[in-house]
């Protein structure tokens, strides 16, 4: 239980100014991995600012998992409203000589502690709060300090008068023993403990930038800007969600880097979801609320669900902000003042999103409209036996694949497109343009594990269909490995290697059932160095790496990257359907393919084609009555 300040309370009165001893609990959802933070320019390893942070939050360790460090990292950092949790964030992480490594001749100050502290900051609050009444103030007195620079410096200015007044009279034997008994009690022992840390001589800043961390952290560390201070000094990959429950009635936050996270609104049901696949946030669409939609009646434009996937690639922060008494703004502290708000939810809630990245884009053009869309497939049906319905599907997916190739869709605007990348690199083959050896790279083929496999019999029967085309087949994690490191790691038993490997703008063809695999997503955004043709065969259109490259090129049927089996998500663990799909799609991408390259004679002798018409009809054949 700590004294905490209430920021969002309209009254200017100085009874909503005070602060109430409440609980105060952090909460969050992560998945990635969580491998070094830096305090004063100094990166740790996630093991030891674990150990780290057992003594500085006074608890024992929950869990060795890296979220639980990141839950105490969150701790040390959302402060506001609290002074005790500020100076114990100044005292940790703002100081010159903070670090983070474990020193049997440091004892950080107990919560007691930091709360007898605290207590001077406290006192000179209230004392400039009475003061700003008797100005008769319209506003919240928290707010108006929070926002105006030259009221916060005359909070600093108290302070450190009155802990370099605490700091000078302390007898020199508490300032060394801070463990004994004083005759000043709790106040004395906190105030020692603080002057091992803060020097109190009016020559050093030491305590000037104390005390100035310790108010910016008490006006400031709010949940968006927490969250952001973490991001901004933390190593690894997150999709994360935080909250607290000193804002868990009107706000939550999210963080995307390096790992995908995904939010879904549904404003008829009155329902948000998140979670790190996209396909997860679609459970809304199959279910309906307990006691009926919120939206009844004629539905508008509007109460369509929506999904926002946020840039786990540049790093992305999104705040959810739904008020509180009657508040219409959402609760920002000043360092974020200058973000943009959207409304959605039908203007029930405030969206603020930060980027770290450079490249921006309004809120309006990245929804993803999950309903009234064709391209959007609702979860399948729960079944008691999920092998068995996966089986079951297989006829009836191949002949659907086999109709749709036949109809001008989605997979028949890609392989236009391919068609025109492949007739573009044969006319280049053609021209000289392009030096063939050993090296050279046509269509390069990648993935994960069973579409791997997949893919390399695709890439086996491209080759010996045309040998003098440079087909290759490479593991998405050997292509990370290679090209997505500082230092490139060799592959092992595998000829593959940044020299063996000449990437000049080839074909990449990236297959994925799920779309949403680490590696294969991974390459859809490293790749796009390397090639400006990059498609994808994934189970449906919307999935991760479809997301990237609608990204890449136009978002439009005319631009399509995407070929798509329409298995849809397929949660039982052995593959069966996905496998069969996968197949007979990347057999009429290769029909495509030897057709575009056999109808031009100057582009078959480049390939040095041994595929004749003749056998591309028994191969149309063999799949029709495959059917």
């Amino acid at each position: 239980m700590l004294n905490v300040y209430t920021f969002t309370s309209s009254s200017s009165s100085m009874s909503s100014c005070r602060p109430r001893r409440i609980g105060v609990e952090n909460y969050i959802t992560h998945n990635g991995d969580f491998e070094f933070f830096k305090v004063n320019g100094k990166y740790y390893d996630v093991e030891v600012v674990q150990q780290w942070l057992e003594k500085v939050l006074d608890t024992c360790m929950p869990a060795t998992v890296d979220s639980a460090a990141i839950a105490g990292v969150i701790d040390l950092l959302r402060t506001q409203g609290s002074f005790a949790l500020s100076v114990r964030y100044a005292l940790c992480l703002t100081l010159s000589s903070s670090k983070v490594e474990e020193d049997p001749a440091v004892s950080y100050p107990s919560m007691e502690e930091y709360e007898e502290i605290a207590k001077t900051f406290e006192n000179a609050l209230d004392e400039q709060l009475e003061i700003n009444e008797c100005e008769s103030k319209s506003v919240n007195g928290l707010e108006y300090i929070s926002s105006c620079k030259e009221k916060r410096a005359e909070l600093v200015d108290t302070v450190v008068k009155l802990l370099r007044t605490n700091l000078e009279v302390l007898p020199t034997s508490k300032k060394t023993n801070v463990l004994g008994e004083s005759s000043r009690g709790k106040k004395c022992t906190a105030i020692g403990r603080l002057g091992k840390f803060i020097s109190s001589d009016e020559e050093d800043t030491d305590l000037v930038n104390f005390v100035q961390a310790v108010v910016d952290a008490f006006f400031d560390n709010d949940l968006l800007h927490s969250t952001r201070l973490f991001l901004h000094d933390a190593k690894g990959s997150f999709g994360l969600m935080v909250a607290s429950s000193l804002d868990a009635h009107r706000q939550t936050c999210f963080a995307a880097r390096g790992q995908t996270l995904s939010i879904a609104f549904y404003p008829k049901k009155g329902l948000i979801c998140y979670g790190s696949e996209q396909a997860a946030v679609k459970a809304g669409l199959n279910y309906d609320n307990p006691g009926g939609d919120i939206v009844q009646g004629i539905t508008r434009e509007a109460d369509n669900a929506t999904r926002l996937d946020l840039d786990d690639l540049g790093g992305e922060i999104c705040l959810l902000d739904w008020g509180f008494a009657g508040d219409s703004e959402p609760a920002v502290s000043p360092p974020n003042h200058n973000l943009m708000v959207n409304k959605l939810m039908n203007n029930c809630v405030n969206v603020v999103l930060l980027q770290q990245s450079d490249t921006f884009k309004p809120l309006s053009k990245r929804l993803t409209l999950l309903e009234n869309n064709e391209f959007i497939k609702p979860l399948t049906e729960d079944s008691t036996d999920l092998v068995l319905k996966d089986i079951q599907d297989i006829p009836r997916i191949c002949a659907d694949i086999q109709n749709d190739w036949r109809s001008v869709g989605l997979n028949r605007m890609t392989a236009w497109n391919l068609a025109r990348c492949i007739q573009t690199r044969m006319r280049a083959h053609v021209d000289g343009n392009i030096k063939c050896h050993g090296n050279t790279v046509d269509i390069l083929v990648t993935g994960c594990e069973v579409s791997l496999w997949v893919a390399e019999q695709f890439c086996s029967d491209l080759q010996k269909s045309f040998p003098q085309l440079f087909v290759k087949s490479v593991s998405s994690n050997k292509l990370l490995g290679l090209f997505g490191q500082e230092l490139a790691m060799p592959c092992t038993g595998f000829p593959d290697s940044a020299k063996t490997l000449d990437l000049k703008d080839p074909i990449v063809i990236i297959v994925s059932h799920s779309g949403g695999t680490f590696a294969p997503l991974a390459c859809s955004n490293l790749l796009q160095s390397f090639s400006s043709s990059i498609f994808a065969v994934t189970s449906e259109w919307d999935t991760q790496v479809g997301k990237q490259l609608r990204a890449m090129y136009s978002d439009d049927l005319l631009s399509s990257r995407i070929f798509s089996t329409e298995v849809g998500v397929r949660p039982a663990e052995p593959c069966s359907v996905s496998v069969a799909a996968t197949h007979q799609l990347l057999t009429n991408i290769y029909g495509h393919i030897a057709i575009t390259i056999i109808s031009d004679p100057a582009y078959s002798k480049a390939a040095g084609s041994v595929v004749r018409e003749r056998d591309l009809q028994i191969l149309e054949r063999c799949n029709q009555e495959g059917e």
